[in-house]
């Protein structure tokens, strides 16, 4: 077990921030866990892991614990009789690795998640999702460690408590876990699912799989930068759901509003659009922060301070409720 100590953690984030880390160490397996969290029990450290850092925001002062970068890689597939196709995924994989690999084999399911920055443990903890489509939808099982007992646990799809862009991994108590593998269900029976956004002009009766990664890739290559060369973290905020109510208020006010009725009966409000729209902020920035020219939601970054990310992020927070009365929330998590 090789732990580092003031590992700097800007390498280790998409948006290319953060002060040093006090330990960090790499884990390639489930066994590897066992060491790093006694040795995190001995010094009374707390414990940070990290994928590919996709969605994380780092502070400059960086993490005074002990940061686990998740390694652990393997795919298994088990074809059931039923036509479904069970899909093991060690936590590391990076996920759009993992859908390429699945679209390669005729599988249904994940194609709508396809050029999504992350690992494939991220993926519950967000409840990842695209183009009408949630990771939660496919999720059976989630095995994780516990760093605080060392115990390990299988979580069903309903322990894991899904709701939008959330899980139960992202509260006090399921911080704990650090996701070793993914269990998710696809199909080898075709399903299609366009009603989304740009995905409506693909004709359902003929698309491949490979056509809808292929659209996918296309529209997300023009709305969101490249995260290998510019600092971010894709979809910065998340889209906010609020009453009918006030949603029926906003249409009186700007008509042309998407809105998308959710399950509860309340309304998703895409956030690109009042920032565009309504804020006029898209393409906006303030020294070394700023929102993307093309995608109003996405946040770059091509500066070192994560302080500046954080003011800047305040500022359209506050001009988003001075507009509409409504509350935004990062997408990202901030460390």
């Amino acid at each position: 077990m090789d732990i580092r100590t003031g590992v700097q953690l800007a390498p280790y984030t998409t948006l290319k921030v953060g002060g040093a880390a006090a330990h960090l160490v790499t884990v390639t397996s489930e066994a590897e866990l066992q060491p790093v969290q006694q040795f995190a029990t001995q010094i009374a450290a707390p414990v940070l892991l990290l994928g590919s850092g996709s969605n994380v925001l780092v502070s400059d002062a960086g993490y005074p614990g002990v940061v686990i970068v998740n390694e652990i890689k393997g795919v298994e597939y088990a074809s059931q009789h039923d036509g479904t196709v069970r899909v093991t995924m060690g936590a590391g994989e990076l996920l759009d690795d993992v859908v390429a690999d699945a679209v390669s084999r005729g599988y249904w399911g994940l194609e709508n998640l396809s050029h999504i920055p992350g690992t494939v443990g991220a993926a519950p903890i967000q409840n990842v999702g695209a183009y009408g489509v949630e990771v939660s939808t496919l999720v059976t099982s989630v095995r994780a460690f516990s760093i605080s007992s060392g115990e390990v646990r299988t979580f069903s799809n309903q322990d894991c408590q899904f709701e939008y862009r959330d899980s139960y991994f992202k509260t006090p108590a399921g911080r704990d876990w650090v996701i070793t593998s993914v269990t998710i269900t696809l199909s080898t029976n075709r399903d299609p699912h366009l009603q989304y956004g740009d995905l409506q002009q693909l004709d359902a009766a003929t698309c491949t799989l490979q056509s809808i990664r292929d659209a996918v890739i296309d529209i997300r290559s023009t709305k969101f930068p490249d995260w290998h060369t510019v600092g971010t973290a894709g979809s910065f905020f998340k889209n906010p759901i609020i009453s009918v109510e006030h949603r029926d208020q906003l249409l009186q006010q700007f008509p042309d509003l998407p809105t998308f009725v959710m399950p509860d009966g309340r309304y998703k409000i895409s956030l690109g659009w009042v920032l565009d729209h309504i804020c006029s902020v898209r393409g906006y920035t303030d020294g070394s922060v700023g929102l993307y020219q093309n995608q109003a939601l996405v946040l770059i970054n091509t500066g070192d301070s994560a302080a500046a990310i954080e003011t800047f992020a305040a500022e359209i927070a506050t001009l988003v409720y001075a507009k509409t009365a409504i509350t935004i929330e990062p997408e990202v998590r901030f460390v």
